[in-house]
C-alpha cells in the first residue's frame, strides 16, 4: 500500500464557511464538543472553516496562521466564502448532523472526554462536558448517554473503549488527547474534527513505566490495529515524546505532532495532491572540498509536526531574514495529502537560499529500528518517493530508545537499511542535540551525520563554531548544525552574517552541497573513518567540564530524591507527580533542576500513578536518577555516555574502587527486568539512599574545585 493511503480522501472543497468565533469564558471543553460538530459538518461535506479569535491575540502563529491560509485558498484557488460567526447560527444550522450528545466528566474520570470524542465519530453524538450543556439544551439536541459514575477510574474507561469501540474505529488512526488537566498538554485541541470526520479512537494512554496498567492497554490495542497507522495529536503529560513514538513504531505506526492543527478536515481538500515539486542537486563540479576549509550548514526540522506546516515554521518563514542566507527546513513529506495547498504556498514562495529537505524520520515521525520487519522495507521505499515528491532529496531519519540510549541509538542495520532506502540522495542526518562524540556513519552508499552543535537565539553562534574549529584541528571539517525551533532564530544568524566574513575559512553550504562536498571529501581521502578528530579540548569542552558541573547538581537531586523515598505513598507519588522529575529522562540535569521552584512545579496538577503503581513510579525515578549520576561521572572523566549497559560497565571499572556501585548495579538490572514485576518500595528505599551517598562521593572526588567558575554548558536541544 501506499502511506497516504492511511488516511482516507477528503473531497476538493468547493466553498468554505467561514466561522470566527470568540467564546467569552469558555475553556477547551467548548472547542472539544464545536471542533467535533465541525468534523460531522465537513464529513458530510468539507465547507466549515474555523477561526479561533482568542488565539488570533494569544497564540499570534497559530491564530495568525488560520487567517493567513484562508486569504491563500480564497485567493490562489478562487474559494467562495461565506462568514457565519454566531455559535448559535452555526449550531442550529449543523445541529441535525447530530443524532444527540453524550455527557463527559470533566472533572474526575477526564478519560470519559476522549470516549465521548471518539463516540462522536461512530455515532454521531456530540462530546458534551456539564457545564456545555446549555448549548444543547438551548438548541433542542437531546442527551443520549451520560458517562458520568460509570467508571472507576480513567485506565477503567480506556479498558472499556478498547472493548467496546476500538472495533468498530478506523484502526489506522489515534488520537492521543491527555487528560491531566491543568498541565498544557491536555489543552491540544484542535484536532477533533479530524478525527471524528475519519472515524478515529481517540484516549490517553502514556506510554511510561510509571503507568503500568496504561501501558499494557495500549499494547493491548494496538495487537488489534491496521499497521501502517498513524497516531495524531501529541503525547500524555506523562511520557517523554520518545517513549510515545517508540512505542506506536513497535506496530508500524509513525506519529503526526497534530496538536494545534486546527482546519485539517478542510486542508487536504485544497490543492493537488499529485503535483511534484522537483528540487534539483547542484552541480558535483560545484561541490569539491577544499583542505582548510570549515564546511557549515543550518538546518531546522520540526516538518514532521503538522502544527509547524501550519503555522508556517512558528512564524518564521515569514520573517525578512529569510533568503539572506543558506538553509534548511524539514517539511512534512506526508503534505502532499493532509496539506496540498500549504504545500504549494511553500513551493512558491521559497527563495534559492531555501533548501527543502525531509524531517524526521522520513514520510512522518518514527523511529525506523523499532518497526517490524514485514512493514520496515515499505514505510522507507514510501518516504523516498514522497521526499522525491516534495522536492526533498535529503533526510533526517533518527532512531531513539531510551530505556537503553541517552542519545541516538547506535544501530549499524538500522542505518544501512536507511542509506540503501535513501541512496538517491545527498545524504542523511540525525541528532536533535549536538555533540562530536556522538556517532556519524561515513560508510555505505550514501553519510548520515549526527548534529554537532546546535544554534540557538541568544547565544554568540559564530564564537561556537570558531571555538570548535580551533579545538578539532581535522579538516577540511564538516559542522552540521540544528537550528533552534524558536522565534528570532532567524533574526539571531542573520545579524551574525558579518562576523562570518572575519573567518574566510568557514562557508555556509546548503544542505545538498554540505553532503555534496563531504561525499567528494571522503571520495579524496581528506576524511576518513571519523568526522572529528578527538582532543584534550574537545573532551574538555564536550564531556569534562560539564559532567564535573552536573555531579553537584546529581548530588543536591540524589539527596532530595532519598527524602522523597521516605514519604507515604500519597506524598511520595503527589511529589513525583507535581515535579519534574519525569523529565530526567530526556533532558539533561541542568536543562531540568537548577532552578528549585521551577522543578518542584514542573507538573503540578497532574494526577499522580495509583497506588498500586508505586513501585513502579519510585522505580522509574531512582533508575532515572541513578543513569544520570552515572553519565556525569564518566563523563566528567572523558568518556562519553550512550548505552545503558556500556555507561553502566565503564562507571564500574573508573569509579568502583571509591564508591559503592552496588545500588546502581540492582537499579539497572530491576530496569532490564521491569517487564517482570518490580522490587518493592521498601528495597528501591534503600537504593535510592545509596544513590544518594554515592553522588555525595563522586561530586568530592570528581567534581569542580571550589573556585571553579563553569558557563560553558552544551547548547540546549532543539
Amino acid at each position: 500500500m501506499q502511506l497516504t493511503d492511511v488516511f482516507p480522501s477528503i473531497p476538493p472543497v468547493q466553498r468554505l464557511t467561514v466561522a470566527s468565533i470568540d467564546p467569552k469564558n469558555e475553556g477547551i471543553d467548548f472547542w472539544i464538543w464545536f471542533r467535533s460538530l465541525q468534523g460531522l459538518v465537513n464529513r458530510k461535506e468539507p465547507h466549515l472553516y474555523v477561526i479561533d479569535l482568542k488565539a488570533l491575540e494569544v497564540h499570534k502563529p497559530l491564530g495568525a496562521a488560520e487567517k493567513h491560509w484562508l486569504d491563500y485558498y480564497t485567493t490562489r484557488f478562487g474559494i467562495a466564502t461565506e462568514d457565519v460567526n454566531s455559535i448559535d447560527i452555526l449550531l442550529e444550522r449543523y445541529k441535525d448532523l447530530a443524532e444527540g450528545y453524550v455527557l463527559y466528566d470533566n472533572e474526575q474520570i477526564i478519560q470519559t472526554q476522549n470516549l465521548a470524542i471518539t463516540r462522536a465519530g461512530l455515532e454521531n453524538l456530540l462530546p458534551v462536558s456539564p457545564d456545555q450543556e446549555h448549548w444543547m439544551q438551548r438548541h433542542g439536541i437531546p442527551k443520549r448517554d451520560d458517562l458520568r459514575g460509570r467508571f472507576f477510574d480513567d485506565w477503567d474507561a480506556a479498558e472499556w473503549a478498547i472493548e467496546h469501540l476500538w472495533p468498530s474505529c478506523y484502526r489506522k488512526i489515534y488520537g492521543n488527547f491527555c487528560i491531566h488537566r491543568p498541565n498544557w498538554y491536555a489543552y491540544g485541541h484542535q484536532l477533533e474534527d479530524f478525527i471524528v470526520m475519519h472515524r478515529g479512537m481517540a484516549l490517553d494512554l502514556p506510554r511510561c513505566r510509571t503507568h503500568r496498567r496504561s501501558l499494557y492497554l495500549y499494547r493491548k490495542m494496538m495487537e488489534s490495529a491496521d499497521p501502517p497507522g498513524c497516531q495524531m495529536n501529541w503525547h500524555c503529560a506523562w511520557e517523554q515524546e520518545k517513549e510515545y513514538v517508540a512505542e506506536a513504531a513497535r506496530k508500524g505506526f509513525f506519529v503526526l505532532c497534530s496538536t494545534g492543527t486546527p482546519n485539517l478536515s478542510i486542508h487536504g481538500g485544497i490543492g493537488d495532491p499529485n503535483k511534484s515539486y522537483p528540487q534539483p542537486l547542484p552541480a558535483r563540479e560545484s561541490c569539491e572540498a577544499e583542505k582548510e576549509k570549515v564546511y557549515v550548514c543550518f538546518y531546522n526540522s520540526d516538518g514532521d509536526a503538522t502544527w509547524a506546516m501550519n503555522n508556517l515554521h512558528s512564524g518564521n518563514w515569514l520573517v525578512p531574514q529569510r533568503g539572506k542566507f543558506k538553509f534548511g527546513w524539514g517539511f512534512l513529506p506526508l503534505m502532499v495529502k493532509l496539506m496540498p495547498g500549504m504545500l504549494q504556498y511553500y513551493q512558491e514562495t521559497k527563495t534559492e537560499a531555501d533548501s527543502f529537505w525531509g524531517p524526521s524520520s522520513g514520510a512522518a515521525y518514527t523511529y525506523t529500528h523499532k518497526w517490524p520487519t514485514d512493514l520496515v522495507d515499505m514505510y522507507l521505499t514510501e518516504s523516498r518517493k514522497l521526499l522525491d515528491q516534495t522536492g526533498q532529496n535529503g533526510c533526517n531519519l533518527v532512531n531513539w530508545f531510551l530505556q537503553d540510549w541517552w542519545r541516538e541509538v547506535e544501530d549499524e542495520k538500522a542505518v544501512r537499511r536507511e542509506q540503501e532506502a535513501m541512496a538517491s540522495g545527498p545524504g542523511l542526518v540525525c541528532g536533535l542535540g549536538g555533540s562530536p562524540f556522538a556517532k556519524s556513519y561515513l560508510a555505505g552508499p550514501i553519510p548520515k551525520v549526527h548534529s554537532v552543535h546546535i544554534a540557538n537565539v541568544g547565544r554568540d553562534n559564530v564564537g561556537d563554531i570558531v571555538r570548535f574549529s580551533r579545538e578539532c584541528p581535522t579538516r577540511p571539517l564538516f559542522m552540521f548544525l540544528f537550528a533552534q525551533i524558536s522565534v528570532g532564530i532567524w533574526e539571531q544568524i542573520e545579524s551574525e552574517l558579518e562576523e562570518y566574513k572575519k573567518h574566510p575559512e568557514i562557508e555556509i553550504l546548503s544542505m545538498d552541497q554540505f553532503f555534496l562536498t563531504l561525499q567528494d571529501a571522503i571520495q579524496k581521502g581528506l576524511v576518513k573513518d571519523r568526522l572529528y578528530e578527538t582532543t584534550q579540548a574537545l573532551e574538555e569542552t564536550w564531556l569534562r567540564a560539564p559532567g564535573r558541573h552536573r555531579l553537584p547538581l546529581c548530588e543536591r537531586l540524589a539527596n532530595e530524591l532519598r527524602e522523597v523515598a521516605a514519604m507515604s505513598s500519597e506524598a511520595r507519588r503527589k511529589h513525583i507527580a507535581d515535579a519534574a522529575w519525569t523529565d530526567l529522562v530526556s533532558i539533561e540535569i541542568e536543562g531540568v533542576a537548577r532552578d528549585r521552584e521551577a522543578f518542584l512545579k514542573r507538573f503540578k496538577g497532574r494526577k499522580p500513578p495509583d497506588p498500586s503503581e508505586d513501585a513502579d513510579a519510585l522505580l522509574y525515578v531512582a533508575f532515572t536518577m541513578a543513569w544520570v549520576v552515572v553519565r556525569a561521572a564518566i563523563e566528567a572523566q572523558g568518556i562519553y555516555a550512550n548505552h545503558r549497559t556500556q555507561c553502566l560497565t565503564d562507571f564500574r571499572r573508573t569509579c568502583g574502587h571509591f564508591v559503592d556501585v552496588g545500588p546502581f548495579e540492582r537499579l539497572f538490572a530491576a530496569w532490564e527486568n521491569w517487564e517482570n514485576g518490580v522490587p518493592d518500595v521498601e528495597t528501591i528505599r534503600g537504593w535510592c539512599t545509596g544513590i544518594a551517598v554515592a553522588a555525595r562521593q563522586l561530586t568530592d572526588t570528581l567534581g569542580p574545585g571550589e573556585t571553579e567558575e563553569f558557563s560553558g554548558w552544551p547548547p540546549r536541544t532543539i
